[in-house]
């Protein structure tokens, strides 16, 4: 199995930067907080392969109460950039570097329902421009 170590800097920044991404979208994340803790841990992973260490502006544990928001609420850019940073987590060159199984998991259930709210914008602008 491969290691972050043998990605290219450039792969990694690419990486972090998608990981970085959705944890910035953290209310919009899936119940429960595995998600948020996961991809907090890989992009820390990252870091330290990058030699940046794990820096002061980690993300903890998420904490109860935390406000939830719907996919309904992401404009269509947010959704746009909310999908292609999953979908570059979800490339083989990341999926395989991943310490926890769980996480590529979690990613493509939340790719499905990313995929189901494009889906279900599509037809509501099909509908609207008949």
């Amino acid at each position: 199995m491969p290691s972050l170590t043998e990605l290219p800097p450039d792969t990694l920044k690419a990486a972090h930067d998608s990981a970085e991404s959705l944890i910035s979208f953290k209310a919009y994340l899936p119940p429960g907080g595995l998600l948020l803790m996961l991809l907090g841990r890989f992009r820390d992973d990252i870091r330290e392969a990058l030699g940046e260490g794990a820096g002061a502006e980690t993300e903890g544990l998420p904490t109860r109460g935390r406000e939830r928001r719907s996919l309904d609420e992401l404009t269509s850019v947010e959704l746009n950039t909310v999908s292609g940073a999953v979908m570059t987590l979800l490339q083989a060159r990341f999926t395989q570097v991943m310490d926890d199984p769980a996480l590529p998991r979690l990613l493509d259930e939340y790719q499905d329902k990313l995929t189901g709210q494009k889906t279900e914008r599509a037809k509501i602008q099909a509908s609207m421009s008949s």
